[in-house]
This record gives C-alpha cells, structure tokens and sequence, in this order.
C-alpha cells in the first residue's frame, strides 16, 4: 500500500465530510476510495472512521492520527518548496476561520495581504471556536475572547473594546441616554446563538462605579452578522467591537452611547494545531492580522 497516497486520501476524506465528495475531489470511484480507506485501517489496526453514523465521523483515534496527518502533509509541502526555490514561500490554500467581527473589519483589508502573497489564495469561515480546526480543516482561527484550556497554540493579536452605540437618527428620536440605567428604556440589537443564553445584562463601568443593566431586545442576530448593518438602519441600540465600529463612527453614522463608561475589553487570539512547524502561508498571516489589530487599537485612542 502506499501509504503516503493513502494518508492524503483520509485527510480528503475528513475535510470533504463524505467519501463521494473526497472521491470526486480525488477523480477517484468511491469504491477505490473505501477500499484505501479499509486498507489503511488494516495497517493502522485501528478504525479510523465511526460506519455506524449517517455523517461522516472520525472515531477518537481516527481524530488524532488526521491532525498528525495533516502536520507531515504541511511539512511536506513545504519541504518540497525549498527544494524548488532554496526558500519557504507562503503558497498554497490558506484556509481561515473568523469571528464575525472580523467579516468587515479585517476582510476588506484582504486585497492587500494577497497582493503581497500572490502564491496564496483564501478560504474564510464564520466561526469563534478552536474546534473548527480539526472539525473544518482550517489552518488558523481568528477568536475574541477568553482561551479555554486546549491542546491548540494560542497566539494573542491584541485587544478589543466594547462599544455601545447607534445611529444618530434613532437617538435624536428616542433620546440619548444620560446615564447606564436610561439604556434599559431602549430597543437593543443582540447577538446570541441559539445554543447559548442572549447576552441580554451589559455591564458599564466608570471609575469605581458599576453598573449592570437588563436590556430590552428588539432584534437577535443569532449568527452574530448583522449588528452593526441593524443600527445603522435605526433599528436600535447595539453592543460591538470597536473593530467593527470605529470605521462608522468616525465618519458620524453611528454614534458612542456614554462615552465616560467603560465597557470592558476581549483579548484577539490566533489559534493553530502546533506550534512547531508553521507553515509560512500561516506565519505572514498572522503578522498581517497582528499589524491590523495594532492599527485599530491606534485609532481607537
């Protein structure tokens, strides 16, 4: 069996989700591909896929041996690229995961890194756990939020605040709040998915004062998309990251809601698999999305 042919054809199959997909992907039949597959769990001695699900699944094994799969396969491709060019150069898919903060904010700055790359292409996806890294086949994963304790590398990018604002028309009809307490009278644009409680209790802080307050909401974006496009529309008062915001709020469309409150401040990570042998498509990435981070939090102050 070539075992290298073999081991390429699982990492398919697991990123297509399914043998067909990975077979025609392959231009393969999707027997031969079942039969590879079989002929490597025969070898490994160990069952790589679980049959007994209508979904294509990886057993616990099968999930170890794809991530070490797909490191010697990274390290292979770029092996073979010093080989051609005596350099490792970012070539290559580069697949990505965003929080949908980033749909924006970050996204509209892409033409610059591509152009910089012109041997790398992008694939980005809407997601904010490290999980989608084995689960989607990403190289890196752009978050918000606290790191839970996992077997990935975080790398952190930088910080960024919250803030609460709306657009100009909606406050001069409904009012501007004065005080934490007055935000309560609002209609207030969330985000919240379906498998998590809404963030309906936003906290404002000023000095040693603090303040928690119940909001009313109007509008529950369950992806997380559609916050800043709702209060540019009027719809209410919404809760983002300044890196989505700050574009609008310096040309006037939305405006700061108590600007003398805090409301608090979420670290930026980075996930990847390891942190050994990151390939270079990964390394300029990161230093992009790091310089981006750097120039938000500049023009916030």
């Amino acid at each position: 069996m070539d075992k290298l042919r073999a081991m390429k054809f699982f990492c398919r199959a697991v990123e297509a989700k399914s043998f067909a997909s990975a077979a025609h992907d392959l231009d393969i039949a999707p027997s031969a591909l079942s039969k590879v597959m079989s002929a490597l769990e025969a070898d490994l001695r160990f069952t790589l896929f679980n049959r007994s699900t209508r979904r294509l699944s990886l057993t616990e094994a099968g999930s170890r041996y794809y991530e070490r799969c797909r490191r010697l396969l990274v390290e292979m491709e770029e092996a073979e690229s010093v080989a051609r060019a005596g350099a490792v150069q970012p070539t290559g898919t580069l697949r990505v995961g965003v929080h949908p903060v980033f749909r924006n904010s970050l996204i509209r700055e892409l033409g610059d890194f591509l152009a910089s790359n012109p041997e790398v292409n992008i694939e980005t996806t809407l997601t904010n756990s490290p999980a989608a890294l084995l689960e989607q086949g990403l190289d890196v994963v752009l978050l918000i939020g606290k790191l839970a304790d996992s077997d990935f590398i975080g790398r952190q990018l930088g910080t960024t605040a919250l803030v609460t604002c709306a657009a100009p028309a909606y406050l001069d009809r409904q009012g501007r709040p004065r005080h934490p307490r007055d935000v309560a009278e609002h209609r207030a644009i969330v985000p919240g998915r379906r498998d998590e409680s809404l963030s309906v209790r936003w906290t404002f802080a000023r000095g040693k004062e603090r303040e928690v307050v119940a909001v009313r909401p109007i509008l529950i974006a369950r992806d997380g998309i559609g916050l800043v496009d709702a209060a540019l529309g009027g719809v209410g008062i919404t809760r983002i990251y300044d890196l989505a915001a700050n574009r609008h709020l310096a040309s006037g469309r939305l405006e700061t809601i108590l600007p003398a409150w805090s409301c608090g401040r979420e670290p930026i990570y980075a996930v990847f698999p390891s942190r050994r042998n990151v390939p270079a498509k990964v390394r300029v990435f990161l230093d992009f999305v790091s310089a981006f981070v750097g120039t938000v939090a500049q023009a916030a102050r």
